[in-house]
């Protein structure tokens, strides 16, 4: 990173991510559903056009995609599935439109990251959000919902179109609700192991073990 630029890791919780849908305007709504379910960078989100939309699966894929063209590095071209939800959106956008821009701007030119980005100031201070709250946050929540979906780390790498696993690592970074779920299986699997057998017999230790504990207690006492 540039000299005294900070890493922000900051991520849309679950709930969090629902208010700020409800309350962004158009089209920052639009643009922050696509980056949060795709990882697109941003400047790819706002410079997207329509024949690089492709609505309708392919091959017999699940999902529709859309096909990111240039980038950051050669590994910035790749084809990025779409969500449900995000289908439907960019469904209504094309009946709407006849711009060559996803999100085309009042001039019909793509919109600038600046004029998004006070925007989304502005829904940031509603909702009181950390300031490390940037429209950028929006990728890193998508790698991060990736990764608590159980997508492994070179599909998650392919997807945000990074050209190292360890790059794509810095976007993902543990939620508090992520934190829980872990802490709450591991204490299911201590209740498990734990868990006294059938019939309510106490395990027997092996002879050894017993013989210790009871040598180690006669001399304590």
């Amino acid at each position: 990173m540039p000299a005294g630029e900070r890493n922000r890791e900051f991520v849309l919780s679950h709930a969090q991510g629902q208010l700020y849908l409800e309350v962004a305007p158009q089209p920052l709504k639009d643009i922050a559903l696509l980056i949060a379910d795709t990882g697109l960078r941003v400047g790819e989100a706002l410079n997207l056009e329509w024949r690089q939309v492709r609505l309708e699966p392919a091959n017999g894929a699940p999902f529709g995609f859309i096909h990111v063209l240039v980038g950051k590095s050669k590994y910035a071209r790749r084809n990025v599935p779409i969500t449900d939800r995000v289908w439907v959106m960019l469904e209504d956008r094309s009946l709407t439109t006849d711009s060559i821009y996803v999100f085309p701007s009042e001039t019909g030119k793509a919109h600038r990251v600046q004029s998004i980005d006070h925007v989304h100031k502005d829904v940031r201070a509603l909702l009181k959000l950390s300031e490390d709250s940037v429209v950028y946050s929006l990728r890193h929540t998508d790698g991060t919902r990736l990764d608590e979906s159980k997508a492994d780390a070179f599909t998650i790498m392919r997807l945000l179109g990074h050209s190292r696993v360890a790059v794509s690592q810095r976007f993902v970074h543990p939620t508090p609700e992520a934190l829980e779920r872990a802490v709450d299986g591991l204490q299911a699997m201590n209740a498990r192991v734990t868990r006294s057998p059938p019939g309510g017999q106490k395990r027997q230790l092996p002879a050894t073990v017993s013989a210790t504990v009871e040598d180690t207690t006669s001399v304590t006492h």
